[in-house]
C-alpha cells in the first residue's frame, strides 16, 4: 500500500466495551442471526468483523497528514451539543457530527450551527436503529431518512454513514452500498476510557492516537421514537478538552472525517 490509501486496519487496544459510551455492548435479540457474518450471537463489535461485514467501510485513513478524525455520534442534543461546539471552537478543531435524522428534524438550529461553525454532518439513521438486527427494507427507509435530515443542511455529508452502534452486516453493507453511501467506523472511542476518569481519559485515548485514526465520541443523550435512550454525557464534554490539548501537544490537528478521506486514496485495503 501507498501512504494516503484508506484501510481498514486499526490497533486491538480499540476493541472496548466502553461502560456508558456503548462503543460495544453485550448481545442483543436478533431478528436474523444469518445476516452476521461472525455467527449466530456475534456482533461486529470489533474491526476485524466490521472490515469482513463491509470491506469498504472507513476505520482509520493512511495519510500523511497529521490529522486525526473527530466524530461525534447521537445528536444533536440541545444538553451537550453547544458545550461540545464552544469547546471544538476554543481549541480551532473541526469535526464530523454522525446525527440522527429525528434529532436533526427535532433541533434544526443546532444542525444549523454545527454546518455554520465549519464542521460536517453525516448520516446516523433516522431513529439510531441496529441496523443489524431488521430487514433490508427497513435498514434502506432508515438510510434514507436520516439522510434526508442530514441533506437539508449538509448536502454531500448524507454520503457517509455510521451504522448505530457500529454494528453492521453483509445485507446493511449492500444496501449501504447500492444508496451510493459509504460507511464509517472508528479506531478510538473517547468513551472507552470513561472508567478512569474524564482527566484521564481525555489523556490517554489522545497520548494512543496516530495521524489517520477516526476519534469516536458522543454529542447526543437522548433519543426519542422506537430505540429511546437516555445517556448523560457530561463526563465526554468535560474529558473533550483534555484530548483536544493532549492533540495540539502531539502536533495533531482535529478535522472532520470528510478532510480525513479526502487526504487518502479513493481505494480500500484488505488489512485487519
Amino acid at each position: 500500500m501507498q501512504p494516503g490509501d484508506v484501510f481498514a486496519a486499526v490497533s486491538r487496544r480499540s476493541v472496548v466495551t466502553g461502560g456508558l459510551g456503548l462503543c460495544a455492548l453485550v448481545a442483543w435479540p436478533r431478528v436474523d442471526e444469518a445476516l452476521h457474518p461472525g455467527g449466530p450471537g456475534r456482533e461486529t463489535d470489533s474491526p476485524a468483523l466490521r472490515h469482513d461485514a463491509d470491506p469498504a467501510g472507513v476505520t482509520r485513513v493512511r495519510t500523511a497528514e497529521r490529522w486525526v478524525a473527530l466524530t461525534f455520534d447521537d445528536g444533536p442534543d440541545p444538553c451537550y451539543t453547544p458545550a461540545v461546539l464552544d469547546i471544538l471552537r476554543e481549541f480551532g478543531c473541526r469535526a464530523t457530527f454522525f446525527a440522527v435524522g429525528s434529532n436533526v428534524e427535532a433541533h434544526p438550529d443546532l444542525a444549523a450551527r454545527v454546518v455554520a461553525e465549519g464542521h460536517r454532518l453525516a448520516n446516523h439513521t433516522h431513529d439510531h436503529l441496529w441496523l443489524d438486527r431488521v430487514d433490508g427494507a427497513t435498514v434502506t427507509d432508515q438510510l434514507r431518512r436520516g439522510g434526508a435530515a442530514v441533506a437539508a443542511h449538509d448536502p454531500d455529508g448524507a454520503r457517509l454513514v455510521r451504522p448505530p452502534r457500529g454494528w453492521t452486516s453483509r445485507v446493511v453493507a449492500a444496501r449501504t452500498r447500492d444508496l451510493g453511501l459509504r460507511s464509517v467506523f472508528w479506531s478510538a472511542c473517547l468513551e472507552s476510557a470513561l472508567a478512569d476518569g474524564p482527566t484521564r481519559a481525555g489523556e490517554e485515548v489522545a497520548a494512543r492516537l496516530r495521524p489517520g485514526d477516526v476519534v469516536l465520541a458522543h454529542d447526543g443523550g437522548r433519543i426519542a421514537g422506537p430505540n429511546p435512550q437516555e445517556i448523560d454525557r457530561s463526563r465526554t464534554v468535560e474529558a473533550l478538552p483534555r484530548l483536544l490539548e493532549q492533540l495540539r501537544r502531539d502536533g495533531l490537528r482535529g478535522v472532520p472525517v470528510q478532510d480525513l478521506i479526502a487526504a487518502g486514496q479513493a481505494g480500500e485495503s484488505s488489512e485487519v
